[in-house]
């Protein structure tokens, strides 16, 4: 009887991670010897320095406007040129007015901007209300501006473009040379489809979202600010299917140099978001500054999620560098959400390659963690404060290199499964938390490398599971108090290693099984620690002094 109410149990518990897409499958991982640069004091956070762009600058044009063409059709009435065909068009000089593109819908227009100023108090500077597709190419060794002088939206209407550079098809900006957009009225570059940069050098300052592609919007090269001071830095918003059968929504990072400043989030993704290396061949390099790190975050913003990078489905990270300094998430994956595919928002974040780190404050109204929360424990707020990593369902980490300097909860998720990876984690509250939701918590690790710390003092556990923590492979090293009620390690089912190594600093209950020893080493003091596992060397730094070191491991331990 008990051994088919073991069989019964495994069921329903394999049942239950299914439901959230559990990866289960062992990966093998070696780590090298690493450093985890402790905070010395992870129970507050200090307030942020806003940052500003000051590496994209044009100057605006002066001369007469001209607008040529020798393959398309355009007219000109009171500073409004109207292209009328497909073809190659060219704009140079000072324009007071607004280029309209009204072709046939399935005519393609190229735009090319030649030393090109474009002013409209009116409507968008540059909008297409008609074609098949268009590009915006600033061409090399130019500097162009597109200004959006009108005042901000404060009512829907379906007539003026919702841009400074406005599209109601296909948009590619591109070329080697740059382009500014200033956008005071609302967004500063919108398309309702697919949004797609490669190459230029691109500065986005909008109201609300400086770049929105209804559809998807994809970055493969060049070097972009993206700058919004009351709305989202970059967004996506539809979610039904394409004439090719893919779901629409995706934000898509596969080259280039992109930094977001954005009053709320910095990327907001209605379906995936992917970060990888694409065919040009050079992996990405991200950097993100929400709430009041960016300096161009307006006082008076009402924004409420201030998110580095939220997905309602899917958030992938492959390759290329992350850098993040969010008032919320670092990163974000929604479960639940209704898409308009018919499908539900998966809640998931894969991490398998690139490097990622960041810094995240626990914003006005949200709690920071802890001793540290605003007034004390009598001033701590309802609300849970900013997480590094936070999966509505499944947490994936099977590469890479992710540094959570600083966070109210470091990496949280339904399931966390870690197979690979170099992990080091500073958070205010837990390090590592499995929550409850549509599956039971649990957090499992089969290879990798994961460093956590959380204070000696206070409410706070290195590692903790609403469920179970189980550990076949990889290094784990958790710190917390000394205390059965506030541990380095705790689940409220239970914590068992069948391989691998933990090293606990501080106090946890753990089942070992029979192919694992335990040892007692002294590692928990304050300063630089080395320990052999198995032949290999890893180095670590504990900022503070924990209670004790135990460690599990089936393989030969010393110190």
């Amino acid at each position: 009887m008990k051994k088919v109410l073991l069989i019964i149990s495994a069921l329903i518990l394999s049942a239950s991670l299914a439901a959230c897409g559990v990866l289960t499958g062992e990966t093998s991982s070696s780590a090298a010897g690493t450093e985890s640069a402790a905070k010395a004091e992870t129970a507050e956070t200090a307030a942020p320095e806003p940052v500003t762009d000051r590496t994209i600058s044009a100057e605006e044009a002066t001369g007469s406007f001209e607008l040529t063409t020798e393959d398309g059709a355009f007219t000109s009435s009171d500073g409004v040129y109207t292209i009328t065909s497909a073809g190659t068009y060219a704009a140079s000089g000072l324009l007071e007015g607004q280029i309209v593109i009204d072709a046939g819908e399935d005519d393609e227009v190229v735009l090319e901007l030649s030393g090109a100023t474009i002013n409209s108090g009116a409507d968008s500077p540059i909008k297409a209300v008609c074609a098949g597709a268009v590009e915006i190419s600033a061409k090399k060794d130019t500097e162009n501006v597109i200004n959006d002088t009108r005042g901000v939206k404060t009512a829907d209407d379906g007539d003026p473009g919702e841009g400074a550079i406005y599209a109601k098809c296909d948009l590619k900006i591109k070329g080697s040379g740059t382009l500014i957009v200033n956008a005071s009225y609302n967004n500063g570059i919108h398309t309702t489809k697919d949004l797609k940069i490669q190459k230029l050098s691109l500065k986005v300052t909008a109201y609300n979202n400086a770049l929105k592609g209804n559809d998807s919007v994809t970055v493969s090269s060049g070097e972009v600010a993206a700058i919004s001071t009351n709305g989202d830095g970059v967004k996506t918003e539809n979610t039904d299917v394409s004439k090719n059968g893919v779901t629409r929504g995706d934000v898509t990072i596969s080259g280039g140099a992109v930094t977001v400043y954005a009053a709320g989030d910095g990327f907001q993704a209605a379906h995936d978001f992917v970060l990888t290396t694409g065919e040009e061949g050079i992996a990405p390099t991200v950097t993100v500054y929400t709430g009041s790190y960016s300096g161009y975050t307006a006082s008076d913003a009402s924004t409420t999620s201030y998110k580095g990078v939220k997905a309602q489905n899917e958030l992938n990270i492959e390759d290329g560098v992350i850098t993040l300094e969010t008032y919320d998430d670092g990163l974000h994956a929604d479960y639940g959400a209704s898409l308009d595919d018919g499908t539900m928002g998966q809640g998931t974040i894969n991490i398998s390659g690139g490097t990622v780190s960041m810094s995240v404050y626990a914003p006005e109204n949200k709690t920071p963690g802890g001793r540290g929360g605003p007034g004390g424990w009598g001033g701590q707020q309802t609300v849970s404060g900013a997480d590094g990593i936070h999966a509505d369902c499944v947490l994936n980490i099977s590469g890479g290199t992710i540094t959570v300097d600083s966070a109210y909860e470091g990496l949280e998720a339904n399931v966390i499964n870690v197979t690979g990876g170099k992990t080091v984690v500073a958070a205010n509250d837990d390090g590592v938390n499995a929550t409850k939701g549509v599956s039971t918590p649990a957090i499992m690790v089969t290879g990798g490398y994961l460093d956590v710390t959380v204070s000696p003092d206070g409410d706070t556990d290195g590692i903790d599971s609403n469920g179970f923590y189980r550990q076949t492979g990889g290094v784990v090293i958790t710190r917390g108090p000394n205390n059965q009620n506030m541990a380095a390690i705790d689940a409220d089912s239970s914590v068992s290693v069948s391989g691998g190594t933990l090293i606990v600093l501080g106090y946890g209950r753990v089942s070992a099984s029979a192919d694992v020893r335990t040892y007692s080493l002294s590692l928990h003091s304050a300063g630089s620690h080395t320990v052999n596992i198995g032949g290999e060397t890893y180095t670590f730094t504990n900022a503070n002094a924990y209670g004790s070191t135990t460690c599990y491991s089936d393989a030969t331990v010393s110190s």
